[in-house]
């Protein structure tokens, strides 16, 4: 059995929230990085609530189980991630609506954020029909099954270590073609020399794509003549789009 833990919650002094980010992780050993992902993304985003959320392992009824390599921290086979993945898409998305709801904010002003194996559950959110967050990011993930279609209201950038002890860096790269093949919305980026995907070179990568990388969808649009783009980037209070 497992339980999403909350690890923590940080709203700005000033109570004006306009922007939300919903962290999924995995292995508390990774707290030294998780407060630097933190950190950044407080020091950019000063109007933004952000929720870190620990996917713990309660108790292992069976030695062989995901929840208990998941406790023990040993690799999960495919099939023991697929099983992870389908037991906890929806308990990770009521999670989401509920911080969502009591936050007041759209999904296009939500960020959401999987590292480790609990990417690879918050990528199966991006192909549902109605989109999770605007922008999804994801730390060492993978699709158990890639996506037949994707919505363009959401943007997923895929950030991970060339040397990803639990999820090998192919995966990204065929993820990232993929998407790109089905004309979804993607970018990714890949750390050289790097066993851990929460590394802060990937954290700092993150903000720098959320800062300047300009959705899909609004390029189309202005193509169309339906949408008009600043020239000089985002204004301060822009949503996370």
């Amino acid at each position: 059995m497992t339980a999403l833990v909350t690890e923590r919650i940080l709203v700005p002094g000033n109570k004006d929230i306009r922007q939300l980010f919903v962290i999924f992780f995995d292995d508390i050993r990774q707290k030294e990085n998780l407060d630097v992902l933190v950190q950044q993304i407080c020091q950019h985003f000063e109007n933004a609530a952000v929720v870190a959320v620990c996917h713990y392992p309660v108790q292992a009824n069976k030695p062989d189980s995901w929840e208990a390599k998941l406790l023990q921290h040993i690799a999960l086979s495919e099939a023991e991630l697929a099983q992870m993945v389908m037991q906890s898409d929806e308990q990770y998305l009521a999670y989401l609506n509920e911080k969502r709801q009591e936050f007041g904010l759209p999904v296009e002003a939500t960020a959401l954020i999987g590292v480790g194996y609990a990417a690879s559950v918050v990528l199966e959110l991006t192909k549902a029909e109605q989109v999770p967050a605007g922008r999804v990011i994801t730390f060492g993930g993978r699709y158990v099954q890639l996506p037949e279609s994707l919505s363009l209201e959401q943007t997923i950038h895929l950030l991970h270590a060339d040397e990803d002890e639990k999820i090998n860096i192919h995966f990204a790269r065929d993820t990232h073609l993929h998407i790109d093949q089905i004309q979804g919305d993607a970018t990714v980026d890949i750390a050289n020399k790097t066993k851990n995907s929460l590394d802060p070179v990937l954290s700092k990568r993150m903000i720098e794509r959320l800062l300047t990388c300009v959705p899909l969808r609004f390029w189309q649009e202005a193509d169309s003549g339906e949408y008009e783009l600043h020239p000089t980037g985002p204004e301060a209070d822009d949503k996370i789009h």
